[in-house]
């Protein structure tokens, strides 16, 4: 599995990323709830809500939505920890997101590499470099 960072989720929305040579047909996609969170926030802030809306259902329809449950919390309040002893600070929200990959140990597919390169064990890849 490989999970999708909202950024690329709003690219695929938007029609600017193509999973084809992307992800193999076989494999599983999927979305943390964190994400979920931030893309219905973007998607009420937008002009056309309810459009947008009905086609972030269909995207979502389409992935593995995981929970943050936890087991992902206990690996988010350690990681927060390890990233304050060090003096590298991360949002709650991001933190969150790769908590949730790492409990999974699956790649985050993100454009935020600068962000999410700060976080241990963390398997990154850019789908829209």
């Amino acid at each position: 599995m490989k999970i999708l960072d909202s950024d690329h989720c709003v690219a695929l929305l938007r029609g600017n990323l193509d999973l084809r040579g992307q992800a193999a047909p076989t494999e599983k996609l999927g979305v943390t709830a964190i994400s979920v969170g931030e893309l219905v926030h973007g998607v009420h802030k937008s002009a056309r809500a309810a459009e947008n809306l009905a086609r972030l259902d269909v995207l979502l329809a389409a992935l593995t939505v995981l929970p943050y449950d936890d087991s992902a919390a206990h690996k988010f309040g350690l990681l927060k920890a390890r990233l304050e002893q060090d003096g590298m600070r991360l949002s709650d929200l991001d933190l969150q997101i790769a908590s949730v990959a790492l409990q999974h140990q699956a790649p985050l597919i993100t454009h935020n590499q600068r962000h999410f390169e700060r976080v241990p064990d963390l398997a990154l890849e850019d789908w829209l470099a």
